[in-house]
């Protein structure tokens, strides 16, 4: 709510847990906000290579998932799988370099969900007007099949995105 108010129009939550009807609510209303007010909300699946649908915030509706995948096109063995998960995207989420204290850079996990809201990002920079669901029509349509689609649902391809944005689709 707090990042909403302050002008984000992209939230990016590599967090979550098992659900409880506290933080399902808590966690409901709090997505709510955001998209009623135009922003996009991003989460990861989690790792626990469970069924995303039992974990928040990622089964709030509203929330884009995405589930993490290695350099195979496989699920990754942490990612929890999305198959239920009402909007939801596989991206690169294994050996993800990031930024770490003291100016260094290490590989991390749950890595797919900032890099799937980096594109969502540049994609509401080019039309401020998206929403949460023409961003991830945009990102299914323009995805490709993984080795596990069933489980993981379609690996977001950014220029492809992008450039559909660009065309208006």
């Amino acid at each position: 709510i707090e990042a909403v108010d302050a002008g984000a129009d992209v939230l990016s939550m590599s967090l979550g847990g098992f659900s409880t009807q506290s933080r399902q609510r808590a966690y409901s209303q709090a997505v709510k906000y955001a998209t009623d007010r135009g922003a996009i909300v991003v989460a990861s699946a989690g790792n626990s290579n469970r069924d995303a649908a039992g974990f928040a915030p990622v089964n709030s509706t509203g929330i884009i998932g995405v589930s993490a995948i290695d350099n195979q096109l496989q699920r990754a063995s942490f990612s929890n799988r999305v198959n239920r998960i009402e909007m939801a995207v596989a991206a690169p989420g294994v050996g993800i370099y990031s930024t770490k204290p003291n100016n260094t850079y290490a590989a991390h996990t749950s890595m797919a969900a900032p890099y799937v809201s980096g594109i969502i990002g540049v994609m509401k920079s080019i039309r401020p007007s998206l929403t949460n669901k023409e961003a991830f029509k945009i990102l299914q349509q323009t995805g490709k099949n993984t080795q596990d689609t069933q489980n993981t649902v379609k690996l977001i391809q950014p220029a492809a995105s992008l450039e559909a944005v660009l065309q208006g689709s």
